[in-house]
């Protein structure tokens, strides 16, 4: 008898910061994992480019809660980078259960 395949956010690590970052065409993300080590990556198809990065923050925010199944809480900073932001996840919840 085959086992089960868990789903692919059980086996990530826990989030500890986010990149969020304005190209020409649209806004891209990064979310960084530790234990295991690893990095989800791409881009957000809404806001629009021209959206303030307030805007772009919250959709970063939510579609770091989505890959990661978790509730986040986030501190937001702006980077040395030009239209550049990184935030740090002060708080990952507890996955839900299997």
């Amino acid at each position: 008898m085959a086992g089960k395949r868990q789903p692919y956010w059980r086996t990530i690590g826990t989030p500890t910061y986010l990149v969020l970052y304005r190209t020409v065409d649209r806004w891209r993300y990064a979310i960084y994992f530790t234990e295991p080590l690893g990095i989800a990556d791409g881009t957000l198809n809404d806001p629009a480019p021209a959206s303030g990065p307030g805007t772009a923050q919250a959709a970063c925010h939510q579609k770091a809660e989505e890959v990661t199944h978790r509730r986040l809480e986030v501190l937001w900073s702006a980077s040395d980078e030009p239209e550049w932001w990184t935030a740090t996840v002060t708080s990952a919840g507890p996955l839900p259960p299997a």
